[in-house]
């Protein structure tokens, strides 16, 4: 029930905050962004444990543009889902890359980043499952700063031992 309030409260600020976080209106520079959404996780592990969930899917980014069609910055994409009473997080934390198709206003774009990826839970005793990750999808921005994008995250954890492929959609908003 937390992880639900969190995310409208998440949602909500991103809604609101909208016209302050306008910056320069031009997304050549500076760009800060986020997005909220579903997801469809299977996980895996090598000792035949597996697990296929729906579960909330997030994603964070902050970098710059070098020009209005092409955009270089950190993202943390994850996915939260529940298991036994616990709430566990699985995603990557990435070098990533978008390229728009239109320079300004609506229009499809591209993106995919690699990076660190990990598996925890948010009890205080556990332990973290590390290794890299992968992600890559297509958008189209809906409105000034706003988007739809779906996107596929890959983790492998533990050199092979476990991992996840995630099927994501997201709204997104992106102040630049």
């Amino acid at each position: 029930m937390n992880l639900k309030r969190c995310a409208v409260l998440v949602l909500a600020v991103m809604v609101l905050s909208a016209p302050a976080l306008a910056f320069n209106g031009k997304r050549k520079g500076f760009i800060l962004g986020g997005g909220v959404g579903g997801a469809y996780l299977s996980y895996n592990e090598d000792f035949g444990f597996d697990l296929d969930k729906f579960s909330l899917a997030t994603n964070f980014k902050i970098g710059y543009a070098p020009s209005e069609s092409l955009e270089i910055y950190y993202v943390n994409s994850v996915s939260w889902f529940g298991y036994e009473s616990e709430t566990f997080v699985n995603g990557a934390s990435c070098f990533g890359i978008t390229k728009y198709m239109n320079k300004e206003g609506k229009g499809l774009f591209f993106f995919g980043g690699v990076g660190f990826a990990s598996l925890y839970a948010l009890s205080a005793d556990s332990s973290s499952m590390n290794g890299f990750g992968v992600l890559g999808g297509i958008g189209y921005d809906i409105a000034r700063h706003w988007s739809i994008q779906g996107d596929i995250l890959y983790t492998n954890l533990e050199s092979g031992m476990a991992s996840s492929l995630s099927f994501r959609i997201s709204i997104n908003i992106l102040a630049f």
